[in-house]
C-alpha cells in the first residue's frame, strides 16, 4: 500500500468504521445502530448547510455512511475502540484546538484526560489524520499525518490479532498487554537482524555463523522477568556471533544466570512494576550492553543522562545498572523497549518523531529490531566476524539516526 498516494475514500473509511463498531457491540446484542451523523453534524455546525453542493463534499459523504449507537440524554457517546469514542459533532471543534478550523476531532480519546483534549484529528482539506493531544501543544507537520484509512485499519488489526478483546468480567472492550502476534512480529524482526549480520559476515569470511538454541525456560524460571520477555527469549535462536548492535550482546545461558543472580533480592526492579496489567511485567534486560552505567552520571551535563538516578529516571529499573535493551512494563504494551547506553543515555531508541496512529508509547521490540536490521543492511553499522563491530559510543553520538522512524511495516 503506497501511503503517500492513498486518496481519501469515504466509502472505504466508512466500511472500516462500521466494522469497528460491529466489533465494539458484538457482545451487546440489544445495542442498535443508526445513521444520523449528518443531521447531528448540521445541528452542531449549521453554517455548513449553506455550502453549495454540500452532499458532494467528502466529509458529508463519509459522515452519511457511518453507523453509530444512539445517544441517550445525560450520556456521552459510546466507545468505538478501547482507545477512542465514536464521532461526536459537538466537539469536532473543541476549545483547545479551535484555532485550527480545518482540523476536526473525529474520534475523541479515551484516557485519564477529558475526551475533547485529544484523539484522532482529521484534516478536512487534505483528509489526512493523526493522533494528537493537548499536551503536545502544536500539531505535527503535514508529512507526519497519515490517511485516515490507515489509522482505522490499525484499530481493526488490533481486534484481529487479539490486542483488543471483550472482557466478559468487565462487560467492556479491553486491551491485552501482549499477544502471540507481538511475539511473532518480534521473532521475524530478530531473524531479519541475525540474517543481515550473517550475510555481512559470510561475505567477508566466506563462512556463515551457525545459530544456537534459545535460552531454556528452566534457566529463566528463578528470576523475575516479564512474561513477554520469557516468551521471546525461549523462542529466539541465539546467534553464533557476539554483537547484534554496537556494544550490545546476546545472552548466553551462563551470562544470563550470572547477570540476574548478582541482582539484590530487594531491588526496585523486582518490587515495583511500571505497569499494572496483572501480568508479571517486570522491566527485563533482553540484550546486555558491554558495560554498566557509571555511578556519577548525576553530574553529567546531558539532561537525559543525568536523570538516570533521579526519581523519574530509569536507573532503579535496571539490573545492577547494566546497559542494554530492556523490555519495560506498560499497562497496554508489554513489548515496548528502551535502550540504556553505557553512558546512561536512555533515549537512543525512542521514536524519531511523534507516533501518528494511536496514543503515545515507546517503540515495540519488533520495531527496534527492524530498525537495527536496516542499519546493518544499509551499511551504517560495520560488521566483522564478531557481529556488529561499530563502537557502543555510536548510540551517544548518532542518537537521531539510532532513533526509530515510526513506520507501518
Amino acid at each position: 500500500m503506497d501511503l503517500p498516494s492513498l486518496s481519501f475514500s469515504p466509502e472505504r473509511c466508512a466500511d472500516l468504521h462500521n466494522r469497528l463498531l460491529a466489533k465494539s457491540i458484538e457482545h451487546l446484542p440489544a445495542r442498535r445502530t443508526e445513521r444520523n451523523l449528518v443531521a447531528r453534524f448540521l445541528d452542531a455546525a449549521p453554517e455548513f448547510a449553506e455550502i453549495p453542493s454540500l452532499p458532494e463534499l467528502p466529509l458529508y459523504r463519509f459522515l452519511a455512511l457511518l453507523d453509530t449507537t444512539p445517544i441517550f440524554p445525560g450520556r456521552v457517546v459510546d466507545m468505538l475502540t478501547p482507545y477512542m469514542y465514536q464521532p461526536d459533532p459537538t466537539i469536532f471543534w473543541s476549545e483547545p484546538f479551535e484555532d485550527e478550523p480545518s482540523f476536526i476531532l473525529l474520534y475523541a480519546q479515551n484516557s485519564g484526560d477529558a475526551p475533547m483534549d485529544g484523539g484522532v484529528f482529521l484534516d478536512i482539506v487534505s483528509y489526512k489524520a493523526v493522533w494528537h493531544e493537548r499536551d503536545f501543544l502544536t500539531f505535527p507537520p503535514a508529512d507526519q499525518w497519515l490517511p485516515l484509512e490507515v489509522l482505522l485499519q490499525r484499530s481493526l488489526d488490533a481486534w484481529e490479532t487479539g490486542k483488543f478483546y471483550w472482557d466478559v468480567g468487565q462487560a467492556s472492550m479491553a486491551i491485552r498487554s501482549w499477544t502471540q502476534n507481538d511475539v511473532e512480529e518480534a521473532l521475524v524482526a530478530w531473524n531479519r537482524l541475525l540474517s543481515s549480520i550473517e550475510l555481512r559476515i559470510s561475505s567477508g569470511t566466506g563462512n556463515a555463523p551457525h545459530r544456537l538454541e534459545p535460552l531454556s525456560s528452566e534457566s529463566l524460571a528463578p528470576f523475575n522477568i516479564s512474561t513477554f520477555a520469557a516468551e521471546f527469549l525461549t523462542r529466539a535462536q541465539r546467534p553464533g556471533f557476539s554483537f547484534n548492535a554496537p556494544g550490545i550482546n546476546t545472552f548466553t545461558p551462563e551470562l544470563f544466570v550470572v547477570t540476574y543472580t548478582a541482582e539484590a533480592p530487594g531491588s526496585t526492579r523486582q518490587t515495583r512494576w511500571l505497569g499494572d496489567s496483572g501480568d508479571e511485567d517486570w522491566p527485563t534486560l533482553l540484550f546486555p550492553g558491554i558495560d554498566t552505567v557509571p555511578l556519577d552520571v548525576s553530574d553529567n551535563p546531558n539532561m537525559y543522562i543525568n536523570s538516570f538516578d533521579r526519581d523519574w529516571g530509569f536507573g532503579k529499573f535496571t539490573v545492577n545498572r547494566q546497559s542494554g535493551l530492556y523490555v519495560i512494563a506498560d499497562t497496554k504494551y508489554s513489548d515496548v523497549v528502551r535502550l540504556i547506553a553505557s553512558s546512561g543515555l536512555p533515549n537512543a531508541c525512542e521514536f524519531r518523531h511523534r507516533f501518528a496512529w494511536g496514543p503515545p508509547r515507546d517503540p515495540k521490540l519488533a520495531e527496534v529490531l527492524r530498525h537495527w536490521a536496516s542499519l546493518v543492511e544499509e551499511g551504517t553499522w560495520s560488521v566483522d566476524s564478531n557481529g556488529v563491530c561499530t563502537d557502543h559510543e555510536w548510540f551517544n553520538t548518532n542518537t537521531h539516526v539510532a532513533k526509530v522512524p515510526p513506520c507501518l511495516d
